[in-house]
């Protein structure tokens, strides 16, 4: 298995911790980091990425991969999370921050979308919610740059994007998040 890695970050953290983390899993033979405000950048960065398997995680957490990588299904999403983080996630919704592993064609289901502030916020949302996932609850170390201000779930509109994508996902798909 070959695994290209996609880190979006905003470029106000050192990544060599995550990539040094990252470059000790053999799978891994490519990694790209996105510099920009948005988690869309997983995706564009996944798209052009030269492996057809993705591994993404944000830049604020280190995950150990091994359990993902065993779990690992084509046209599966396979997450990680602590299960704090998986008991406010009870139905099709999940994670992909803490690390995530999928088949780059699973992308697919972010066309069509309007290209509005809100989709390129939530586009982990949509992504998370209309593939199949399955969670594992590896080792995860979060990093102390999670708790800064300028992180989107210490945003004042944090729930209320939530809500707004939630009911956009449902409205175009009829699928309940």
């Amino acid at each position: 298995m070959k695994v290209s890695a996609v880190i979006p970050s905003r470029g106000d953290v050192d990544l060599k911790k995550i990539t040094d983390h990252l470059r000790r899993y053999p799978e891994i033979d490519e990694v790209l980091l996105g510099i920009s405000d948005t988690p869309h950048t997983r995706y564009r960065m996944a798209n052009i990425a030269r492996n057809e398997i993705i591994f993404t995680q944000d830049d604020d957490c280190l995950t150990d991969l091994r359990p993902l990588i065993e779990a690992y299904e084509p046209a599966m999403l396979v997450n990680a999370m602590t299960p704090e983080h998986a008991a406010q996630y009870p139905g099709r919704q999940t994670l992909i921050g803490f690390g995530a592993l999928f088949q780059k064609s699973l992308t697919i289901c972010l066309d069509g979308w309007e290209r509005d502030a809100l989709f390129y916020r939530e586009s982990d949302r949509i992504f998370a919610t209309l593939n199949p996932h399955k969670t594992v609850f590896p080792s995860i170390q979060i990093l102390p740059q999670a708790h800064n201000p300028n992180r989107f779930w210490k945003q004042p509109d944090h729930v209320s994007a939530r809500l707004v994508m939630e009911k956009r996902i449902f409205l175009k798909t009829g699928v309940q998040a």
